[in-house]
């Protein structure tokens, strides 16, 4: 059996397995780091480069938030949950002289490759709802990149004109009202004291909380029409949905297949297929893993 080792790096944890796509994962765990610098993470990597030294690995693939230029990998404009990331390759976490095949995407892109390996999928659309919104296209098989890298970046398409201010400097993006942290920045200007809760208590208390359930269910309505625009504009066998704010159920994936459609063209809405990340919070290492797999001879 061949093994490769894939790194998804979120907001807040590294994630990391070992395995193949044929036989799954061997093994999965997440590191939780509290210091956000490249010195730091030098020291998660390092310590995952350890903890699976005895694996046999061929090869690495790294998931990471931003937008990543090819070929040269390197994250450009700004990242808003890992600023200091902005300019440098996720490479740069391994130590010098590291002589495996290293292989870099974003992460979304990468859960987005995951699942559409797992659907059997020639065309899929993967959006993941989490701190940001992240958005992932696989045509063929393949990770489709645009013609510089930037492509997929639905997060940061603008939703509503003169809109809510977005991390990223526009105003009006789908990740400014759907994501976590838009939603919680949205809570924190109309001044409703929940902003600071736990994911989990927000959804919670959302029954009982007028105002917090009317926030929650215009990001919800947002990320619905987005995903019926994309529908609209290319035609995917499946979108899949995953990140972990859906795996908490921040917003019902029953909801939105039903209401999808109401925004399709009639040749769409007999088409339209949606499904909730099977992979759940491993897809990103998973999609890590096959980009692996395609790339290590």
């Amino acid at each position: 059996m061949k093994r490769y080792l894939g790194i998804d790096i979120g907001a807040s944890s590294f994630k990391y397995g070992v395995g193949d796509s044929k036989h799954g994962l061997q093994c999965f765990d997440t590191i939780w780091f509290k210091e956000k610098s490249l010195s730091a993470f030098q020291e998660v990597t390092a310590e995952i480069l350890d903890r699976v030294q005895d694996q046999g690995i061929l090869s690495i693939g790294i998931g990471s938030p931003g937008t990543i230029s090819r070929p040269e990998g390197k994250i450009v404009g700004l990242n808003p949950n890992l600023p200091f990331f902005s300019g440098l390759s996720p490479r740069e976490l391994l130590p010098q002289g590291f002589e495996l095949p290293v292989f870099v995407d974003n992460d979304a892109n990468l859960m987005a490759l995951a699942e559409a390996d797992l659907h059997k999928s020639s065309f899929t659309i993967g959006i993941t709802v989490g701190s940001g919104i992240g958005c992932g296209i696989v045509l063929g098989g393949e990770v489709y990149h645009g013609a510089h890298g930037f492509a997929s970046e639905a997060g940061h398409c603008i939703m509503i004109s003169d809109g809510e201010k977005c991390s990223c400097g526009q105003n009006g993006c789908l990740e400014a009202y759907s994501s976590v942290d838009g939603l919680r920045r949205r809570l924190e200007r109309q001044g409703l004291p929940y902003h600071a809760l736990s994911l989990p208590k927000l959804i919670a208390l959302r029954t009982k909380e007028e105002e917090l359930d009317r926030i929650i269910s215009e990001g919800e309505d947002i990320l619905i029409r987005a995903v019926a625009n994309l529908v609209t504009l290319l035609d995917p066998q499946i979108v899949v949905l995953g990140g972990g704010a859906m795996e908490l159920g921040l917003y019902d994936i029953n909801k939105i297949k039903k209401a999808v459609p109401q925004y399709l063209p009639e040749a769409h809405r007999q088409k339209f297929h949606c499904a909730i990340a099977g992979y759940k919070n491993r897809a990103g290492v998973m999609g890590a893993i096959i980009l692996c797999e395609r790339n290590t001879l």
